[in-house]
């Protein structure tokens, strides 16, 4: 069996070393490259092209999340976990929003990470225990909130609905504009209308307000 060509990205050598060591030693990761600085991620994935990148969110010269949206917008498929310092909103929201396979917290124990690392490899979604925690939280706050008069998803097309759904299965926006055979910037220009209907300011509010209004968008 093939092992997992893996390229490992964060700036504290100590952290990078332990999460390289725990990687190789459970033996289905093959670590390609090991690199401290986030200008330096983009470069060695054209080169290497492996099929898993673990990035943090902290990384000097470029901030992770900027890396990984930058390695997806020229490679769709690139499999990501995110690797996050903290465990608040805003970085949930920023993972929603890159278009990342999986998200864990530095924190979490090392069998958490290679379920993470096994499943992100395979193109599977995954979200850490503590972030899964906070999404079920939402989603409760949501349910629990009386509708606003004039339901807004009686102006929501077709084609929106589709969007709509497509985003919280967690594809791109060139994910969905190939499988609708539609272009990225359409798409985008889809996502914008539906912010607007909705007075939303973020992908990850759009997530959260399918989830809350699920059976009345089927």
């Amino acid at each position: 069996m093939s092992k997992i060509d893996t390229i490992v990205a964060d700036g504290n050598e100590i952290f990078r070393y332990g999460l390289s060591s725990i990687l190789r030693d459970h033996g289905a990761f093959n670590i390609c490259s090991e690199i401290d600085n986030g200008a330096l991620v983009l470069t060695a994935f054209e080169s290497v092209k492996p099929k898993l990148c673990i990035l943090s969110f902290s990384m000097p010269e470029m901030e992770g999340i900027i890396i990984a949206k930058k390695i997806i917008s020229k490679n769709p498929g690139a499999n990501i976990l995110l690797l996050a310092d903290d465990t608040d909103q805003k970085t949930l929201n920023e993972f929603l929003d890159s278009g990342a396979f999986g998200l864990i917290h530095k924190s979490a124990h090392h069998l958490e990470l290679i379920d993470a690392a096994e499943k992100v490899s395979e193109g599977e979604r995954f979200l850490g225990k503590q972030f899964s925690r906070m999404m079920t939280e939402e989603y409760i706050r949501l349910a629990k909130k009386k509708k606003r008069p004039g339901d807004p998803i009686k102006s929501i097309t077709n084609r929106e609905r589709e969007i709509l759904g497509l985003l919280t299965e967690g594809l791109t926006s060139t994910e969905i504009a190939s499988k609708l055979y539609i272009s990225p910037r359409t798409v985008e220009k889809h996502r914008t209308n539906l912010l607007k209907k909705l007075k939303l300011k973020n992908t990850a509010a759009l997530v959260r307000f399918a989830m809350e209004n699920e059976q009345a968008l089927l």
